[in-house]
Order: structure tokens, then C-alpha cells, then sequence
């Protein structure tokens, strides 16, 4: 009999995001990953390690139900219940493409488990997994902590079959919703109500136009060495976090662009600032609120320096009941960042996987790329790091046009790389 309870907090927030998706766009917040796998291993390996880690984490053996779409319910299953888990073998040579066509084969939560993997296998031997898996059961921050215990459980399953139900995602999100967390619930809130009324005040400028006809969704990126380099030079100067210099950089462009005094944003916490929440595998993320002012004429640094103070005191806000934040957001109508958020900011650091080095040119090109997903804020914007030299700057849009996706995109290129010259320059 599976344990039952209520969706935590970043569950029920994710949950949301895609209550009301028609059937043919499910599959848009599956995420696939492919791991290397060592010599040697064998599919039986493979699943014995999966079939490990699913013992250990348990929302890999959720199911959800469903029936009343306002008050979703986990359901927990018994490790003794994996007597199939969706582990297949698959001779591939395009592991890319391999991960793109799993990512698009929707889950049905109410059935499975939010999870698949397949061994790819080249000239019979394996070499590859590919493990693809919804949001809900795990986010971009626990793919990572599965993608370091995967090779650890290989060698060793034992070892995680010792560890089952160390934690519970029904004990976070009763606790969540319980007496000791109702101050944090309450300053949340109050800090919702600061950010909208900020919002709401903001004068709504008509954005760039053009001629082009908008695009549902676009996804676009600049790779550039010149960046990661002026960013660390910056961060190095000013005494900031880099993430606190790219979001400068960010707001200054899209206030350049679109001509905003302050920019409405949200800003992707993980909620893993404690050691307790900080090894779960789920879905946590959720959207900081902030306003950061962009007034013409601040210098970068003081920018910089208010954008970190902001962004300090929004993530410590990031953890929040979504439904109690949607009945604040209708007492503010035009504020603009209701309903959905316009302006997000993400900074990403991923381990490096075979990424190959960029060209060395200071020139900026913008590349287009395939984006099945519509869901979330109408411009995502993400600082990805991958242990190399260079930093990518990647923007997703929607019902917009490649000219003001590459006009955010290069500006924000030259926001960084301007300022870091200013600063050798002894400018500013």
C-alpha cells in the first residue's frame, strides 16, 4: 500500500505550471541526460543500479493521483514494488538524438513512475546511458546528485539498499504547510506584496517591434570566452558573486532594450540552502520575485552591488505556497509580472561533458536551436558554465522574434564586455 500525502511546496508549483497542458504537450518538461557508462557494463548492471537509487529516493517510485486537479496527492510506493522498472537496451550511434526522442514520449504520473532509462549499445557493447525523467519527479539540481550516485551505485548497489526512505517528500511538504513554518509563510508573502506593488508602478513602454512574424517559442545563445573572462573580471573587482554580476548585466540590457526604469524578475532558487533539503531528489525550484531598478546613469558597479542585495533577499523569499501567492497576484492586475513573469534569470554550472572549445573570436554569433517547451516566463535567460573557457548565454522567448531575442542576447554580451574594459580602463 503506497504512502499518500500533499505535493511539497516546489511540487505543487511545478504542478501548476502544467495542470492545464492539452495532452499533445506532456512531454514538455521531461528532461534527458546521458551518462557514460564504464567498460565493461552490462544492462543488468544498469538496472540493478537504477532499481538502488529508486529504493533511496522516492520520487522515483511516486505516482500521483490526479482526479482532483486542485489538491494533488503523491503516492509513495513500497521499494518492494519495482518488479519493472522501464530500463530498455537500444543500438544507437546519435546519442543526442537518441535523448531528444525519449524527452518527447510523455509520462502518465498516474500510472508510472516519472522515469525511464535506456542503454545505448554500440557494436553490442554498452557505452551510454540515456535517462530521461519528468520535472516533477526530479529537477535540474537532482539530476545532478543522481548523475554522481549513478556510478556509485553500479559499483556498489548494496550500498543504497541500506538507505531506504532516509527522507520523506510527504514529511517536507506537511511541514511546509504545518505551525513551525507559518512566520516564513507570512514574510514570503509580505515580500510578494513589495515586489508586485513595485511592479505594478512601472510604466509599460511598447517593447521593439518588427517586421518579422513572432515565433511561438524561440531559443537562442551566444557562446563567447570574452564573456566568461570579463564576467570573472567583474565579479573579481567588484566583490561580488559572478551570478550577481550577470544579473546586472542582464537587467541593464533588457532596460537598454525595451527602455524600463526597473525590471520585473524572477529568479530560479533552488530552496536547497540547507544541508537537510540539499541531497533530495524532486522537483524544488521555484520562481524568487524581485524589481530591480535600472535607472540610466548608475554605474555598473552600483548596480551590481544593489542587484546582489536584491537577489540575496529574493531567494531567501524563494520557498512559498504558490496557491496563497496567486490570490496576492489578483489584487494586482497591472502589475507587470502578472500572470506570468516576463524578465527570468537563471545562472547554471554544469560539469563539463565533452564540450567542445569554442573559437577564440571576441565576435559574437548568435545560434538558433530546436525548443519544444512553452512553458514558464515569456523570456528565459540562463548563464550556463560547463568547466570550460567560455560562457553561454541562452534565451528562450515566446511569441517573440529573432531580432529582439538576438538584440537581448548580444546586448547583454556587450553589457559584460564593455564594463570589464571600462574597469581595465580605469572608467568606472
Amino acid at each position: 500500500m503506497p504512502f499518500s500525502g500533499p505535493l511539497s511546496f516546489g511540487q505543487i508549483s511545478l504542478w501548476r505550471d502544467i495542470q492545464k497542458l492539452p495532452r499533445d504537450r506532456w512531454h514538455e518538461v521531461n528532461i534527458s541526460t546521458v551518462w557514460e557508462l564504464p567498460e565493461g557494463t552490462g544492462t543488468a548492471a544498469v538496472k540493478d543500479a537504477l532499481e538502488a537509487l529508486t529504493h533511496h529516493h522516492p520520487s522515483l517510485r511516486t505516482t500521483y493521483d490526479l482526479s482532483d486537479p486542485g489538491n494533488p496527492v503523491q503516492l509513495v510506493h513500497e521499494p518492494d514494488s519495482l518488479s519493472d522498472l522501464n530500463v530498455s537496451e537500444e543500438a544507437a550511434d546519435d546519442l543526442r538524438e537518441t535523448a531528444r526522442r525519449m524527452a518527447s514520449q510523455p509520462f502518465d504520473l498516474t500510472s508510472e513512475f516519472g522515469w525511464r532509462g535506456r542503454v545505448v549499445t554500440r557494436s553490442g557493447t554498452a557505452t551510454h546511458l540515456v535517462f530521461t525523467h519528468h520535472h516533477l519527479a526530479a529537477d535540474n539540481w537532482s539530476q545532478g546528485i543522481l548523475r554522481e550516485e549513478f556510478p556509485k551505485a553500479l559499483a556498489d548497489p548494496g550500498s543504497f539498499l541500506d538507505r531506504v526512505d532516509s527522507y520523506s517528500l510527504i514529511t517536507m511538504a506537511e511541514e511546509q504547510r504545518g505551525n513551525p513554518f507559518k512566520a516564513r509563510r507570512t514574510a514570503t508573502e509580505r515580500h510578494w506584496e513589495k515586489v508586485l506593488t513595485a511592479s505594478a508602478e512601472i510604466p509599460q513602454r511598447p517593447r521593439p517591434t518588427s517586421a518579422e512574424r513572432p515565433f511561438r517559442v524561440l531559443q537562442g545563445a551566444v557562446r563567447s570566452t570574452a564573456a566568461q573572462t570579463a564576467a570573472q573580471q567583474l565579479a573579481d573587482r567588484l566583490s561580488v558573486p559572478k551570478s550577481s554580476v550577470l544579473l546586472a548585466a542582464y537587467t541593464r540590457a533588457v532596460a537598454q532594450v525595451c527602455g524600463l526604469p526597473s525590471v520585473p524578475v524572477r529568479l530560479q532558487s533552488s530552496n536547497r540552502g540547507t544541508a537537510r533539503w540539499g541531497s533530495y531528489v524532486t522537483s524544488m525550484n521555484q520562481w524568487a520575485a524581485g524589481c530591480l531598478d535600472a535607472v540610466a546613469g548608475t554605474g555598473f558597479g552600483e548596480l551590481a552591488q544593489a542587484v546582489n542585495k536584491a537577489a540575496f533577499l529574493a531567494y531567501r523569499m524563494g520557498m512559498y505556497d504558490p496557491d496563497s501567492i496567486s490570490l496576492i497576484k489578483q489584487r494586482f492586475p497591472s502589475a507587470s509580472i502578472d500572470p506570468e513573469p516576463v524578465w527570468a534569470f537563471n545562472y547554471m554550472v554544469r560539469p563539463a561533458a565533452g564540450t567542445v572549445d569554442p573559437d577564440e573570436s571576441d565576435v559574437p554569433v548568435v545560434t538558433w536551436d530546436e525548443q519544444a517547451s512553452a512553458i514558464g516566463p515569456k523570456f528565459h535567460t540562463r548563464f550556463i558554465e560547463d568547466g570550460s573557457a567560455a560562457l553561454t548565454i541562452w534565451l528562450r522567448g515566446r511569441e517573440t522574434s529573432k531580432e529582439l531575442v538576438s538584440e537581448l542576447l548580444l546586448g547583454i554580451h556587450e553589457v559584460l564586455v564593455s564594463e570589464a574594459r571600462g574597469l581595465r580602463h580605469g572608467e568606472r
